[in-house]
């Protein structure tokens, strides 16, 4: 039986107790009361033994009234908080100290209204957040269109052409952000991962490098993948591959022109460690801390913008899959971004 359970039982028998006793006590007193008056008037006829019953009534009565008003006292704040909370309010809170055995029910209310102005502060911030990051390319695309609408010919084709890549890169900003956002928000409410099955993880991280060949050649990027890289894993593959897009796609960010990005991995008893390693410019300490948060950036050197989301979700990710990601960075040394899975018995 769990503690709560416990607790519920024990006030349950001592309530039964004190109405039990109540009932006893006050049927005892009023058969005196009755026996007295009988044996003073003489008269012990049956009939006088039914007077017994409403002065029974009476003292149980009583002893109701002030069990009742002891409940309500005690019901009468969490009743308030509870309206309070349906005005809108989520700081109020229940004194536990006098509660009795509805301390229990005060302590779950302080924790839901705790909760609940959490989850309300973060659906605040997420709107604000979400708001800044569509107003910015929204705001270059308008901007840069309106400038090509009223210029008409009368721009040169070359600054014309650039208005236009701004644009583009801008809406493939805004797709990616919206994209993200619907994924971000997809895997915090999932729970509990399902579809599972057995894959080659190994094939799925070098195919995801194959997918971002184009921006490596771009920036003449060296990618290295160890010989060694050769494992399966069970789990959801499309979740997955989030992970590896994600930071492959940092990787190649924050990778200067001519830079080296290198894919390795190492099995330590049944831990599996996938690391992405990149030559970019590295991060301090307070940078690091707040990676993992959504929309933040501190890629104020970068000439691509980001949207702040792709940490949140490659993070929620390896939460569900009941791993871990470690990051290790310098200013001027590059990152480390380490993922780590509980491995299969065996390698593929």
């Amino acid at each position: 039986m769990s503690k709560r359970n416990s607790i519920f039982v024990l006030h349950k028998m001592k309530w039964t107790v004190i109405l039990g006793l109540t009932a006893v006590f006050g049927g005892l007193f009023s058969y005196g009361i009755i026996y007295f008056f009988m044996a003073v008037t003489d008269n012990y006829s049956s009939a006088s033994m039914i007077g017994m019953i409403p002065m029974m009534c009476v003292i149980i009565g009583v002893a109701m009234y002030f069990v009742i008003t002891a409940m309500e006292r005690r019901l009468k704040p969490l009743l308030d908080g509870l309206q309070k909370i349906a005005d809108g309010d989520l700081d109020v809170r229940l004194d536990t100290e006098n509660a009795g055995e509805y301390e229990l029910i005060y302590q779950n209310f302080n924790a839901m209204a705790k909760e609940l102005k959490a989850t309300k502060e973060e659906m605040q911030s997420f709107i604000n957040e979400f708001t800044h990051e569509f107003k910015t390319p929204i705001t270059s695309i308008s901007g840069f269109a309106d400038v090509l609408y009223q210029t008409g010919e009368g721009i040169e084709n070359e600054e014309r052409m650039e208005f236009l890549k701004v644009i583009s890169e801008q809406s493939h900003r805004l797709s990616n952000l919206a994209q993200n956002t619907l994924l971000l928000s997809k895997v915090e409410a999932t729970q509990i991962i399902t579809e599972k099955e057995t894959f080659s993880l190994s094939e799925q991280i070098k195919r995801c490098a194959i997918m971002l060949l184009p921006q490596m050649e771009k920036k003449h990027i060296t990618l290295d993948i160890a010989e060694d890289l050769d494992f399966s894993y069970y789990g959801n593959e499309e979740l997955m591959e989030q992970i590896w897009i994600n930071l492959l796609n940092n990787a190649v960010k924050f990778t200067p022109e001519g830079g080296e990005i290198f894919i390795f991995s190492k099995q330590t008893g049944d831990k599996l460690i996938v690391s992405i390693k990149d030559s970019g410019s590295g991060m301090d300490e307070d940078t690091i801390s707040h990676i993992f948060e959504k929309y933040y950036q501190n890629d104020t050197a970068s000439i691509v913008k980001g949207n702040g989301i792709g940490l949140s979700i490659v993070k929620r990710i390896v939460e569900l899959c009941e791993g871990s990601i470690e990051v290790e960075s310098a200013p001027g040394k590059g990152s480390v971004f380490s993922v780590v899975f509980k491995a299969l018995s065996n390698k593929s």
